[in-house]
């Protein structure tokens, strides 16, 4: 099974339907759940997912009664969520290389230590790092 590092920019694109890229985030979902992917992640994930979708909501893009939905659904993915304190240096490396935040590098981290694929929806990010990091994909590339 492929191990795959997704950020929140990704795991919106499932709850949001006005996202850009939303079919290619949710092709990834079904692939996880059909055990084809295994994703992982920073333990930060559901806190982004969860402060993500309150902004959402007060900016119109999702009614509240739907947040409560949307956050069961995500945590009962069982995503495999691993604790900064196992690569907070390659936190603070990636940060300072690419002038991303800690949240940012977090990801980038994981990736790097576990020899997995990082695939993101931020723009910003992907075109920080896409020159040297080969391994951080483009959401629109998979």
């Amino acid at each position: 099974m492929n191990r795959v590092v997704i950020d929140a920019s990704v795991a919106m694109k499932w709850y949001l339907a006005d996202e850009e890229l939303g079919p290619k985030a949710l092709d990834l979902l079904d692939k996880y759940v059909s055990d084809d992917l295994d994703f992982l992640a920073p333990s930060l994930l559901p806190y982004e997912v969860v402060n993500r979708l309150m902004i959402a909501q007060k900016r119109g893009r999702i009614e509240e009664k739907r947040i409560l939905e949307a956050i069961e659904g995500f945590m009962a993915l069982g995503i495999k969520l691993k604790d900064l304190s196992l690569f907070y240096p390659r936190v603070l490396k990636f940060s300072q290389a690419f002038s991303r935040s800690a949240y940012d590098a977090s990801y980038l981290a994981l990736a790097e230590e576990e020899s997995a694929i990082f695939i993101t929806a931020d723009k910003t990010l992907f075109s920080n790092v896409k020159e040297e990091l080969k391994w951080v994909k483009w959401l629109g590339d998979v």
